[in-house]
């Protein structure tokens, strides 16, 4: 993506052009917000979502996390029986983090490494991660669930559909603020 293109295309001032390791230019936040700004209106949700992602950006994360709140409010609104208040939380907080760590989170045995040393300091591959992550499933959600609400795999299953939803829901916006920066990537090269 030609970033620095769609922004001199609004006139946008301040772009640092210091070579870095690579020769890329660096674009400050400020310098990005601007260019998410033209096309914030698709899915703000979405960008939240890349600004967490990519920035660990904690309003951004903090304004996520209340919008996700919402979403999986209406969702229990629908939901037969009863629910601890914590369960709500517990849902944003893994729909969040699965949406984020699409490629799974980072392994604790061998902290995103690929290998571990015995006692004996032998060097062998990690037996829990592949590539250095952990990989989503049924079990990763129950485990970063059961953070925030520690309750039973077989209650936690009750809950999984929900929290399908709410994934669903946050892939959907990210994939929307990501095709919104392509498209008008492509409309400013065509013009150019």
């Amino acid at each position: 993506m030609k970033i620095e293109r769609l922004l001199a295309k609004f006139d946008i001032k301040g772009i640092n052009y210091e070579a870095l390791q690579g020769g890329k230019a660096s674009l400050s936040l400020e310098e990005q917000l601007a260019i998410v700004g033209i096309t914030w209106k698709e899915s703000p949700v979405g960008f939240h979502l890349l600004f967490v992602e990519y920035l660990s950006d904690r309003e951004s994360a903090r304004v996520l996390y209340q919008l996700t709140r919402v979403e999986t409010q209406k969702s229990m609104d629908r939901w037969r029986g009863v629910y601890a208040p914590k369960a709500i939380e517990a849902l944003c907080l893994t729909a969040m983090a699965e949406v984020i760590q699409q490629k799974g989170q980072i392994c604790p045995e061998c902290n995103g490494s690929t290998k571990v040393t015995n006692r004996y300091r032998v060097t062998r591959k990690c037996q829990c991660c592949h590539e250095g992550r952990i990989t989503w499933t049924s079990e990763t959600r129950f485990a970063l669930f059961s953070q925030t609400l520690p309750i039973t795999y077989s209650r936690f299953k009750r809950y999984q559909p929900v929290l399908s939803l709410l994934v669903e829901w946050l892939t959907g916006h990210k994939v929307v603020a990501v095709l919104a920066l392509k498209s008008r990537v492509e409309m400013e090269e065509k013009e150019a």
